[in-house]
């Protein structure tokens, strides 16, 4: 998001999801986590539960956006997690969501209107196994995934993560389940 004076934000960190459904609040507990591990004033972290043209609002003047949120591929087991890594000049994103209209729907708007769309935005996507049960926790295999997210949008912010941005526009698996 631009601040106040019009200015554009470098980082936006955004943790999407319900976290009173299971799985499906893995994105905000995700972004709680990152709230502790980096130094204050590196991101602006937003912890929504919008989706659709309500996340355009939070897009639109930031450099640099990390989106994290529970998805259901049925490509792998839950506590799969994957990334998406776009570029503004990569063409159309094709991300699919529950949230109302799907990402790609939103950016291709927003393009066709003209706003400051960040430069590079990054999805992480974590297998969910459940996300219609009130239950105010991630189950076992979700939650185990957690910290790899974190891990891995550290070591992106530090440069460390280069290798997976080769193939941008397509989904890469980070990490499959961790097993004991």
């Amino acid at each position: 998001m631009a601040d106040n004076s019009g200015r554009r934000t470098p980082l936006t960190i955004i943790g999407l999801g319900n976290e009173l459904l299971s799985d499906d609040g893995v994105g905000i507990r995700v972004v709680r986590e990152l709230k502790t591990r980096l130094a204050s004033g590196v991101a602006n972290f937003e912890e929504l539960s919008v989706g659709g043209l309500e996340l355009l609002e939070y897009l639109v003047g930031s450099e640099r956006c990390i989106i994290i949120d529970a998805v259901v591929t049925g490509r792998g087991p839950a506590g799969t997690v994957y990334r998406f890594f776009q570029t503004a000049d990569s063409g159309t994103v094709t991300l699919t969501s529950s949230h109302q209209i799907d990402l790609g729907q939103v950016l291709s708007l927003a393009t066709m209107l003209g706003a400051h769309l960040p430069k590079t935005l990054t999805v992480y996507g974590v297998e969910a196994g459940d996300v219609t049960t009130f239950q105010d926790a991630c189950s076992v295999a979700v939650s185990r995934a957690i910290p790899i997210v974190v891990e891995a949008v550290c070591k992106d912010l530090e440069g460390a993560g280069k290798e997976f941005r080769a193939r941008t526009g397509e989904w890469q698996i980070i990490k499959g389940v961790l097993t004991d």
